[in-house]
Order: structure tokens, then sequence, then C-alpha cells
């Protein structure tokens, strides 16, 4: 009996030291560079402690209602932050010190409120209801690294969420491998049947029981299904998906290909390898990193399929003719492009304008339309006909109204439109006649100066 129990206690610890071994081999340091994750931190290290850099950055975002286009022919009236459903997505650094205010700019005479899910701050004091006129201005540290929601907090929560009140804000970790970069925003819109003074409103109670009408990637169903997201065969692609919900998980798959490395929240701490599909939980969201070794077309969707075809699917087209990847990522993002470019920008020069003086050139004039205002805002033209080329960087609807020419010029979501009209010497104002947008902005001059006309 004794002997036997010596035999047992003698296999008991060789089966312990060959787990311990075995646990080694797999936990220790792995020369493969593909073994650790391009931004690699330890469980100890998956945040920063005390007050951070001493960096400061300062935010601010405007709670406004406007125009949107969901899908073709569906123009919805959305809660906004700075005039886009998502709002631009934010970028700063681990141990930033973000100095935020918060306008409230409504025109509905709704209170709006901000909750940053990266932050650590009173519920109290700074995620209260702000009115209509009002600001709120507070600091907190980004003490935490990855991909987060920020949203307005004013009760009932579903109705701000699901009308547009939301955007990503990335903290982003120290030590990132250089990649090709986007950041999404997966959210749902509850449209009703019946129009308000022309336009789409919310369902409130499609809204509850979670019966959207569409299911989408910043802002409007099949976004990057005519506009693909870019990269090159082998290259390191990095997407950051944030699910704004309000209610519904984002099952994020890529098809024809496999995630190299998922984290949790964009938390390199939290690294999982070779998933197929990862879930995002409303309010929660993830970093991606695959590299495609073959060119050709590959969708990625929402794997809750009774909702991919609501609008929940774009493409990721490899090629060797990728426009090259930026060297740097904007603080202030543009939603619409996976945060390429700067909110509210595009390339300056329209095709056909050459890029010269208006003033000057025989060609049309060049103008941008976005929520944010005209770029140029003040043109000179010599008298007789004007010729103008219009690109609308939003994904909702515009106009260039000059009332005292009887002009009014409508232009869809990312539509590039050409116009000519008559003018007379003077001084003249164009404007976005749709409610709300003149207010945000979309609002210049233009000045007829005597003389031979165009």
């Amino acid at each position: 009996m004794k002997r036997l129990l010596v035999i047992g206690v003698f296999i008991q610890v060789s089966l312990l030291i060959v787990g311990l071994t075995f646990v080694q081999a797999f936990a220790g340091d792995d020369p493969s560079p593909e073994a650790e994750p391009s931004g690699a931190a330890s469980s100890e290290t998956y945040r920063i402690q005390g007050q951070g850099s001493g960096e400061v950055v300062e935010v601010e975002l405007v709670a406004q209602e406007t125009t949107q286009t969901l899908a073709d022919g569906v123009d919805y009236q959305v809660w906004t932050f700075n005039g886009t459903a998502p709002g631009p997505v934010l970028r700063v650094n681990l141990g930033d010190t973000i100095r935020f205010t918060l306008v409230n700019d409504s025109n509905l005479g709704l209170s709006h409120s901000i909750d940053f899910h990266a932050a650590q701050t009173p519920w109290d004091v700074n995620y209260q209801p702000v009115a209509p006129g009002e600001t709120l201005t507070f600091d907190w540290v980004a003490r935490f690294p990855g991909v987060f929601m920020y949203h307005c907090g004013v009760p009932p929560v579903l109705h701000h969420i699901s009308n547009g009140m939301y955007g990503a804000i990335i903290v982003e970790p120290e030590g990132l491998k250089p990649a090709r970069e986007y950041v999404m925003v997966s959210s749902e819109f509850y449209v009703s049947a019946k129009l308000e003074d022309g336009l789409a409103v919310g369902d409130v109670a499609a809204m509850e029981s979670a019966d959207p009408t569409y299911v989408v990637f910043d802002g409007m169903a099949d976004r990057y299904l005519d506009a693909p997201l870019q990269a090159e065969p082998n290259e390191l692609i990095r997407i950051w998906v944030m699910n704004a919900g309000p209610t519904l998980t984002n099952a994020f798959h890529v098809i024809g290909a496999l995630i190299d490395r998922t984290y949790a929240d964009g938390n390199p701490a939290n690294t999982q390898y070779g998933l197929q599909t990862f879930n995002i939980p409303p309010g929660g969201g993830a970093m991606f990193e695959l590299s495609i070794p073959d060119a050709g077309l590959y969708p990625f969707v929402t794997h809750s399929f009774a909702y991919t075809g609501l609008g929940s699917v774009g493409v990721i087209q490899v090629t060797e003719d990728a426009d090259a990847a930026p060297a740097e990522y904007p603080a202030v993002g543009d939603p619409f492009t996976g945060g390429v470019l700067e909110y509210g920008s595009t390339p300056a020069v329209v095709e056909g304008s050459g890029g010269e003086d208006p003033a000057e050139s025989d060609g049309p004039i060049a103008i941008q339309a976005a929520i944010t205002g005209f770029v140029p805002a003040d043109l000179e033209v010599a008298e007789g006909e004007v010729a103008v080329v219009i690109t609308n960087l939003d994904a909702f609807e515009h106009d260039f109204t000059i009332d005292e020419l009887d002009v009014k010029t409508v232009f869809g979501a990312n539509e590039t439109v050409e116009s000519s009209f008559q003018a007379p010497p003077g001084t003249f104002t164009f404007y976005c006649s749709i409610p709300g947008h003149r207010e945000a902005g979309m609002e210049g001059t233009l000045t007829v100066l005597p003389g031979q006309g165009h």
C-alpha cells in the first residue's frame, strides 16, 4: 500500500512538471513575430496609472439636428454631434488629458449630454443633460487604450442613440506597428413609415422592439460597396470597429479572410489569434489586424444574417494599385471615409477645375459642400455666365441657393453636380436652404465684378 502511494505521488509530480514545461513553452517569449501582438502589452500594462502625460487635447462637440441620407431616397432627420451620424472620429494618445466642451445647439429644443466610454469621470457631475444654448466643459485623462464609444446619455437614451448621437474615440496604444488603418462605426436606424415635413424620422416602437430598418457601417446602408476600403496584398490592415447599437450585437466577419489578431475593445492586452468572427456588443469595440495575401474583393459583414441585408456589408478591395496608406491619421477624422480623411475634408481640386483661382479661370469654379460649410466660402467672379462644379462631401443632401439670382442647385449624398447661371455685378449670399444647414455654417458670399464674363 505504501509503495502504491509513493508511485501515485511520483506520477502526480511528474505530470505537474510536464504540465509546467508545456505551459512555459507556450507562455514564454516566442521569437516568431507573428506570435506577438503588434502592440504588445501584458495584463499588467493594460492601462496607465496616475494623471497621464500632461499633454492636453482640446475637443469640442456640438449637439445639433440635421438631415442625412441613410439609403437611396431616404433622407432622415438625425440628431448628431457636429452634424453627422456617426460624429467625428476622435484620436488621442494614451495618457492625454482631454479638455472637452459640449455645445448644445439643438434646433428642436432638446437637451443633450455626453458619455465617453473611454473616460473615468463622475456621472452625476459631467454626464448630465445640457439645455439648448448651454455648454459644458470638463477634463478627463485617457488611461485605457482602445476604441470606445461616445454618445448622448439623456433619457430615453435609446431614442438619442437610435437617432444618431454617437461616435468613436481611439485612444492610441503605445508601440503599434505601422499599418493601413480604418475606423468604422456599426449602428441601427429605425425609420417610421410616416414622414414629418418631408423627412424620415425615428420609429419609437421599432426601437423598443429592436426591429431596425437599417443596420449600417458609418451611417449609410452599403456605404463601402461602391467605395471599397483599399489595401495591398500582404499589407498589415488595422480596422477599429465600434458598435454603437443601440441594441444589436455586430458579429464582425471578413469573407475570404481570417483575422490574424483580435483585440477586444482595442486594448492590446486583450489578444486573440486566428479568429473567423468576433462578436462586438452594443457599446463595445474591437481592433482587428489582418493581412490578405491575394488580390481580390473581400466583403465584410455582420454575420447575424437577419441584419446583413439591411445594409451591414462593405468590401475590402485588395489590389497592387491601391493608393498609398496615409503616413498618419487625423486627430478629428471623417466618419464617412473610415477615419482616413480630416473631418469634412476631401481632395481640394475637383477634376476639371485645374486648381486655378476661380476669378481667373475659364473653367467652372470648384466648390465643396459639407455641413461645416462651403469651401471656398468667398467667391469672386466676372459678370456674365458663372459655371460651378459642386462636390457634396457629406452622406446627406445639400443645395446651393442664391435667392436674388433665382439659383437653387440640389445635390445628393457624395454627389458632384455642374451648374451655371447668369450673374450681374453685385454681392450675393449663397447658402444651403435645408433647415438647420445654414445655421450650421453653410453660407458664403459671391462677389460679381463688372467686366467680361466667363
